[in-house]
């Protein structure tokens, strides 16, 4: 079966087909037919064979033979360039159809296609950005990094609060100076003692750094709707273990008190601990020699095999379900072992009143209310129960409700999760706050005394419901400050904790006492990897409290220089602090796997020379998704240039002054007539072009208005430049701007046959029709000693100067020479750089002649279309040396 080539995914058709006649592998193929393959982790193609895609890795392995059907594809690289092309066998493989791919021309930019709710890009402040695409700076620029982990607070001193943040400059290295980074608008090297930072390139080992340590904080600890900075913590009294109640109403997972049967003790709370036995009715049957069977409603009890159970009421006891069977059309049935293994036997028959649960009959308040409680079962071991269906509907005065032992103690702060679900630590840190501070005032001399205040933190294992394991620390002060202290504790082994908090002693009520305490942090050490690849990682340490404003916290900035390797004499260099537009082009393009082979190095390094001595830079910070074929066109148009793809290679093209003139069409190699098109200056007009551009002084948007002499600037263009941080390179772009609008004023569109595939974008031509009065163009039948005879007479009545441009074999242009008149057919030049054939074994050249100033219409290509198989259409503008007139001017002041 064939090798189908396809241009693209959306291709029906393939566009070549091949056929093998022995079995090769994938990779052998592609070498003996394609003379660029080579491999690639980001591969331009993809191949499958018989429908399964083969991975570019497994090509060297991968086998195809001659009776596989093998399909490759042309890929467009991550919606980068949207195909590239490249000439070559398979229709090059990597370029199928036009050669010539042309983009538009720089035009003012227009509203999106896609919006989104906020944008983010400008937000001035650290964010977290979940799932966002991971920034990029181009250039130098300013921007707020990204928290990687949750900042870190705590208080390292009574009087001292510091913030640690992890934050993410960016993809890539960057260069960054002490002087570029800022808390407010304030250099961090102006805090002083109060601020610290250190800057890791991508993949450092962060392991001894405090700031890349996740520490989660419980959200339920800390400010409250009341307007305090904490939890405040009351003090310790006891709580009556069991309610009030002459009958309790059961369903689901609440219980409950009817109307005028008591009520629940004043705080319990969610988190304790309370024993429930509540007797249903079900039926013993005798056994005999075998185990008894219990038979009834056992959903709420969801046994299974091996559950350890216990029994309340008739047959009390401890247990282990030997069997299960939920009944069809009849009672479940049960049978039961002794914890030992032995059979159960020799149970009250008959009916009987039981309450069966998992051993232990334990069960977490979830909420608590005067009249009602919420609660999850706990298995034997004090794990949750998430499977259990809750109580079946019953009302009843036989139950018995009682806080388990460990949980008998009330006016406690929590207790709390102090890690998320699923996660588990073995640190544990807590924040505790004197806002008043921490002391008292001598009703006698009125001077401020020392004061002492105690608090008990107690946890444990949340899965398990164990012990709870108490520290006790008693903080003493002689301050009307707001104090505040982190205390931190390392468990033995990794558990799920959860924390509650009180504190020891009544508040005073005297006024001239100060011993409010609130809780204000609970936080846990989370595991997390301590290296990020492929991004520049900042971490930073500053003191807040008295010496900063909280809202400057999160306002940590930086202005990076990208890091990238450099050409240096048309060959690269070390990796280098950049803002140059060359290697930014070039690391878009190897980022997705493109090499130098695919890119016109030799016009790139051209253009690197004329940027670096303009200045003209690229300074931008990528934070949105899009298209490199968008990255890169934003960072030429910086440099006046536009993005092309040019027989297989990415080419910039630079709009700059012109001496050479390429390729000529004229009459004797166009298809279709030269059509002119004069666009004349109308009162609508455009008198002005204002830029809007990022200041890299202010980092702010600033607008420059580029006017001409005379400009009223009553309707100008706004211009919108991303990636220009200065003010003259903005401006100068904003003038060129202007002067295509005022000396751009001529299209061209003409047809050949193939003869325009030799041209590119913005080739500078020189085009010819026959309207008398100007150029004549013509065939060269002999040439002899600088003699030119011509098969057409030639116009000289213009007087003047004459001058006659020859096309060589290859199409390009020579001259115009400064022609003299023999005769109508006949002229006389000097100098000619090439030898003429006019055997017509090969076309002969082609003659464009006129007076001096008017021999033909200088152009610029704009577009070049084929036509069928054997034709094109192009498209052009006028070339005006006057466009270019401020390319190196300085604004005004």
């Amino acid at each position: 079966m064939p090798i189908e080539i396809y241009a693209s995914k959306f291709a029906a058709e393939p566009a070549e087909r091949y056929e093998t006649t022995e079995r090769v592998t994938v990779a052998a193929w592609l070498r003996a037919n394609v003379p660029s393959f080579e491999a690639r982790e980001n591969a331009p193609i993809s191949v499958t064979i018989n429908g399964q895609l083969i991975e570019s890795g497994a090509w060297d392995a991968a086998e195809l033979a001659p009776s596989d059907s093998v399909s490759i594809c042309v890929e467009p690289k991550g919606s980068a360039l949207e195909s590239i092309f490249r000439p070559g066998p398979l229709a090059k493989l990597f370029g199928l159809g036009n050669p010539f791919a042309q983009p538009k021309a720089p035009t003012a930019p227009k509203n999106p296609g896609k919006g989104q709710d906020l944008d983010l890009a400008r937000v001035k402040g650290n964010q977290v950005s979940l799932n966002a695409v991971i920034p990029e700076i181009a250039g130098r620029f300013k921007r707020y990094p990204d928290y990687l982990l949750p900042a870190h607070r705590y208080f390292g001193a009574p009087r001292e609060h510091w913030i640690e943040m992890l934050l993410c400059i960016g993809k890539g290295k960057y260069d960054l100076p002490a002087s570029r980074i800022r808390v407010g608008d304030t250099p961090i090297i102006s805090l002083g003692e109060d601020a610290e930072f250190a800057i890791y390139q991508p993949g450092a080992d962060l392991s001894e750094e405090s700031a890349a340590n996740w520490w989660h904080s419980a959200s339920e600890v800390g400010a409250t709707s009341t307007g305090t900075a904490g939890l405040e913590l009351n003090a310790t009294y006891s709580v009556a273990p069991d309610p009030d109640a002459t009958a309790y109403g059961f369903v689901g997972f609440e219980v409950g008190i009817p109307p005028g049967a008591g009520e629940f003790p004043e705080g319990w709370a969610a988190g304790m601990i309370v024993r429930i036995e509540v007797p249903y009715p079900y039926t013993v049957v005798e056994g005999g020699a075998s185990r008894d069977i219990i038979q009834g409603d056992l959903s709420q009890l969801a046994p299974f095999p091996g559950m350890q159970i216990e029994i309340i009421g008739d047959n009390a006891g401890f247990y282990q379900v030997e069997t299960f069977a939920e009944g069809i059309d009849a009672p479940d049935e049960m049978t039961l072992s002794y914890v030992n293994g032995g059979a159960v036997t020799g149970l009250k028959t008959g009916s009987v009143s039981m309450g069966i649960g998992y051993a232990g009959l334990r069960y977490r308040l979830t909420a608590a209310g005067q009249y009602s409680i919420s609660v999850d079962r706990l298995t034997d071991e004090g794990a949750t129960d998430s499977a259990w269906p809750g109580f079946l509907a019953l009302t009843t005065s036989g139950a018995t409700l009682y806080l388990d032992g460990s949980t008998q103690e009330g006016a406690w702060a929590g207790p709390f999760s102090a890690c998320p679900d699923g996660e588990t630590t073995q640190k544990i840190e807590w924040d505790v706050m004197f806002p008043q501070g921490l002391s008292y005032i001598s009703q006698n001399s009125g001077n401020v005394k020392t004061l002492s205040v105690t608090t008990e933190l107690q946890y444990r294992d949340r899965d398990t419901a164990g012990e709870w394991t108490s520290i006790k620390k008693t903080y003493t002060g002689t301050t009307l400050d707001t104090i505040g202290f982190t205390e931190l504790v390392e468990l033995p082994e990794a558990i799920r904790p959860e924390v509650r908090m009180r504190r020891i002693g009544a508040k005073s009520t005297k006024t001239n006492y100060q011993d409010v305490v609130q809780w204000y942090g609970l936080k846990a050490q989370l595991p997390i990897k301590k290296s990020y690849e492929g991004v520049t990682v900042l971490a930073v340490r500053v003191r807040g409290g008295d010496r900063l404003a909280s809202q400057s916290e999160n306002l940590i900035s930086v202005e990076p220089t990208r890091v990238l390797p450099v050409r240096n004499g048309n060959a690269w260099d070390v990796e280098t602090p950049t803002r140059d537009i060359v290697p930014w082009v070039i690391h878009v393009a190897h980022s997705i796997g493109y090499t130098d082979d695919d890119l016109d190095m030799a016009e790139l390094d051209r253009l690197h020379a004329i940027w670096t001595a303009r200045g003209d830079y690229y300074d931008a910070a990528i934070e949105s998704a899009g298209t490199v074929k968008q990255s890169l066109l934003e960072a030429l148009q910086a440099g006046f240039a536009d993005f092309t793809i040019d027989r297989g290679l990415i080419r910039p093209v630079r709009d700059e002054p012109r001496t050479v003139m390429e390729h000529p069409y004229t009459p004797q190699n166009m298809t279709k007539p030269l059509t002119r098109q004069f666009s004349a200056l109308k009162p609508d007009d455009f008198d002005g072009v204002d830029v809007e551009y990022v200041d890299s002084h202010t980092w702010q948007k600033e607008t420059v208005q580029c006017r001409l002499p005379g400009d009223a600037g009553l309707r100008v263009e706004k211009l919108k430049l991303d990636g220009v941080t200065g003010k003259t390179q903005a401006w100068r772009i904003g003038m060129r701007r202007r002067m295509e609008q005022k000396y751009r004023r001529w299209s061209y569109s003409f047809g050949t046959e193939l003869d325009a595939l030799n041209s590119r974008y913005l080739s500078y031509v020189p085009l010819q029709d026959d309207v008398p009065g100007y150029g004549q163009s013509a065939i060269m039948l002999s040439y002899d000693n600088g003699i030119i005879e011509s098969s057409e007479p030639f116009d000289w009545s213009a007087g003047g100067a004459h001058v006659v441009g020859i096309r060589r074999p290859d199409g390009t242009l020579s001259g115009p020479y400064a022609a003299t008149r023999i005769d109508d057919y006949l002229l006389s030049i000097s100098g000619l750089d090439f030898e003429p054939d006019t055997s017509w074994s090969i076309e002969p050249p082609h003659l464009l002649f006129g007076p001096v100033n008017r021999w033909s219409y200088p152009a610029l290509i704009t577009s070049i279309s084929p036509s069928g198989t054997d034709g094109a259409s192009v498209e052009a503008v006028n070339y005006a040396p006057e466009v270019y007139a401020y390319d190196d001017a300085t604004p005004p002041a």
